[in-house]
């Protein structure tokens, strides 16, 4: 049993009441994409929440398969948000995949006793089996980063980026993964996502009012759910492990219609 601490409890206030309600705005995003009239937007809920519920339902079955599969959306869906934010249209790939692996890989290669101390959490106890094997990313992403630097040379965008991922990793080295994952969630991830985000509303999207309205629907019903859960969650579990499987699996379960969403739909036409 974990006791919460000060540095958790704030890493928990950060991701769940800062960093999770972005995805709030995707009303918005459907909006934006063509999910416009009461109709579309309906059948956009209902496959969003069929995801959210398809999502859970695999992870109770399949912990370790849906701890992997969040961990390779995690790095693409970041990647991308990073590479978006240079506003460059060459090296998608390799900016992508330099960051997403940096933010993933670097915060587990600095804690990885405490990473895996929260996967455990997260898969009933069956991921120690891999650890040997995180080698490999670890490799990946020293490769990548290199091959980042060298298109720093080519590409002046990319030079602040080495800034930027040097900051990243002295501040996983520094935090543990907790809160390493909330500092970039929350400040790096949602900041670059919603300013992109906004500016597209603001120039292309009239009813201003529904994107404030639906926001904030979509953004208490994440909150009370959450928090509803954990009160149901600490039957079983203690508190700790009862807020982290809320915020890591309903995260998880928010990503996939979100990245589809973000990452398929709204990157297509709004580069």
């Amino acid at each position: 049993m974990i006791e919460i601490s000060t540095v958790n409890i704030i890493s928990f206030f950060l991701i769940f009441f800062i960093g999770l309600p972005h995805g709030s705005f995707d009303g918005a995003v459907a909006s934006l994409v063509g999910f416009k009239t009461k109709f579309e937007f309906s059948k956009f809920i209902a496959y969003y929440l069929l995801l959210f519920i398809f999502v859970i339902i695999f992870w109770i079955y399949f912990p370790i398969i849906s701890l992997l599969i969040f961990l390779a959306m995690t790095i693409i869906h970041f990647g991308l948000c990073d590479w978006t934010n240079y506003k460059i249209n060459q090296h998608r790939l390799a900016v992508s995949f330099a960051y997403g692996m940096t933010i993933i890989f670097g915060i587990i290669f600095f804690n990885e006793d405490q990473s895996f101390k929260i996967f455990e959490y997260l898969t009933n106890k069956k991921i120690y089996y891999l650890q040997e094997y995180f080698v490999i990313p670890y490799v990946l992403t020293l490769i990548s980063l290199l091959y980042f630097v060298y298109l720093s040379f080519y590409e002046k965008k990319l030079r602040l980026g080495i800034i930027e991922i040097v900051s990243l990793l002295i501040v996983f080295y520094i935090f543990d993964p907790l809160l390493s994952f909330a500092i970039y969630f929350c400040f790096f991830h949602t900041y670059k996502h919603l300013k992109h985000l906004i500016r597209n509303i603001y120039l292309h999207l009239p009813n201003k009012q529904f994107v404030l309205f639906t926001t904030l629907i979509f953004t208490i019903i994440s909150w009370l759910g959450g928090i509803i859960t954990v009160i149901f969650l600490i039957n079983n579990f203690d508190l700790y492990e009862s807020i982290l499987k809320v915020v890591f699996i309903g995260l998880a379960a928010l990503t996939l219609p979100h990245m589809l969403l973000v990452d398929l739909v709204y990157r297509s036409k709004y580069k």
